[in-house]
């Protein structure tokens, strides 16, 4: 094992560290963005099931939507095959988001089905779908890409075929080692892993595909690297300080990345060897939304030259959310992308999932072209169980759900300074019942669609 681990590189010291990054992250909880959608209730609530974005910079910057939950649903389909496009009024397929990933290859810019994630159960998905499986919504008619599947990592880890594991965080080095951690405590090769415990798979126990996917782990390959001790005195060494001046308490390591000001550590565990340097995050209000980095034996993490914690108060609004009175939750996942705009988002409020009629619903637009105009879209949903909504690249717009002949413009509105806009309606037709719709948007400035939303009837 040491020989295994002996061989993993360290990151790279390069012009790396000047490159300017967008956070994507999710929460442990339903938390507000800074900007709390400028009075859009929707646009401004980041669900725990959902994807935020955030570019931290100079003056005011708010997190803004990136995967939402009406998109999941359009983008899998009905793949448990219950005659529902949308299977919950509140909820994502797999519920919460448990960890985010983004290869270490890839360039931007980054769309909502580029990201890799887990869940934290397998609710919505298809059979053979595991909540540990890190997959992507890569369409177009539903279909998922695994980049490592939870019977690989069980493998890795010295478990029996078949055991049960919960992906809590995971990131890739550049020269392909995995990093992750566990929501509960494991066993790795007979010895215990807490949930806050860093876990390393050297690269040369990895072979890829030609996508970039892992087709093959060597059993028993997996290592502790940093116990969940190890990890809790970069916390304390780090000086961070919770909303309200406290003490952070950690717990469960949730949220890992590559730390793009490079650098390397020394694993506790295995001295002499060196990792790169890493961000991590954790669940609990301890944490705020605190981004940490293991660079100098744990400190405040940087992203864009502005600190991602606070060594007073760490409040949220360094990744673009508002606290309240309590402060925030702790990180669920965490990836970072080359800089690039929010995407242009619908969100369906307040529900995905129609029970009575007639019932008030918006759509709630965000990423538009400040001032410019959004034609609103909506097209019908798949008629039958099982199926997903068929999509199709249409130049220069973008991904157009649902059939050419089907699509209709409804009404045009304006978006506001900041690339918001609302639309109101009363839905109020018993010939809708049973049937699904998905909405989009056209930005007509910049002569892109948005993200679809999902709506199903009872």
């Amino acid at each position: 094992m040491r020989l295994l681990l002996v061989v993993i590189l360290a990151a790279t010291l390069s012009s790396s560290a000047a490159a300017q990054h967008s956070v994507l992250f999710s929460f442990d909880g339903d938390e507000l963005t800074l900007d709390n959608g400028n009075g859009l209730v929707e646009i401004g609530l980041l669900h725990q099931d959902e994807i935020g974005v955030v570019t931290p910079g100079p003056g005011f910057f708010s997190a803004q939507p990136f995967l939402s939950l009406g998109a999941q649903w359009a983008y899998l389909g009905d793949a448990d095959n219950d005659g529902r496009y949308a299977d919950d009024s509140v909820d994502g397929p797999g519920d919460e988001v448990d960890a985010l990933f983004v290869k270490a290859s890839a360039v931007g810019p980054i769309t909502p089905r580029d990201v890799f994630m887990s869940r934290e159960t397998e609710d919505g998905f298809g059979p053979g779908f595991l909540d540990s499986d890190v997959f992507r919504f890569v369409g177009p008619n539903g279909a998922l890409e695994i980049f490592v599947s939870e019977a690989q990592l069980v493998s890795a880890i010295g478990q029996a075929p078949g055991s049960d594991v919960d992906l809590d965080a995971i990131c890739q080095a550049s020269d392909g080692a995995l990093y992750f951690s566990f929501s509960l405590d494991e066993t790795v090769g007979g010895v215990t892993a807490g949930d806050g415990a860093l876990l390393c798979i050297p690269a040369n126990a990895i072979t890829y595909d030609a996508q970039g996917n892992v087709s093959f782990v060597a059993a028993s390959s997996a290592a502790i690297v940093a116990t969940e001790a190890d990890m809790d005195a970069l916390v304390v060494n780090s000086g961070m300080r919770s909303s309200v001046g406290g003490t952070p308490s950690y717990t469960d390591l949730a949220a890992l990345e590559i730390d793009p000001a490079g650098g390397t550590w020394t694993s506790p565990q295995f001295p002499g060897t060196d990792l790169p340097n890493m961000l991590f995050g954790w669940e609990g209000f301890s944490n705020d939304g605190a981004i940490l980095s293991t660079a100098n034996g744990g400190s405040l993490a940087t992203i864009n030259g502005f600190a991602m914690a606070s060594a007073t108060a760490t409040t949220g609004t360094q990744i673009g959310m508002l606290p309240d009175s309590t402060g925030l939750g702790g990180l669920n996942g965490l990836a970072l992308i080359p800089t690039q705009a929010p995407p242009f988002v619908v969100e369906n409020y307040p529900r995905n999932l129609i029970t009575s009629q007639p019932s008030f619903h918006q759509l709630q637009y965000s990423g538009a072209s400040p001032g410019g105009l959004i034609a609103v879209t909506v097209n019908v949903g798949p008629g039958g169980s099982g199926s997903a909504l068929p999509s199709q690249t249409i130049a220069p717009f973008g991904e157009l759900f649902g059939n050419l002949l089907s699509f209709q413009v409804l009404v045009n509105i304006p978006a506001d300074s900041a690339g918001q806009a609302v639309v109101t309606t009363i839905l109020n037709s018993p010939a809708l019942t049973g049937r699904n719709l998905v909405f989009q948007g056209i930005d007509l400035t910049a002569l892109r669609l948005s993200t679809p939303a999902a709506l199903q009837f009872l």
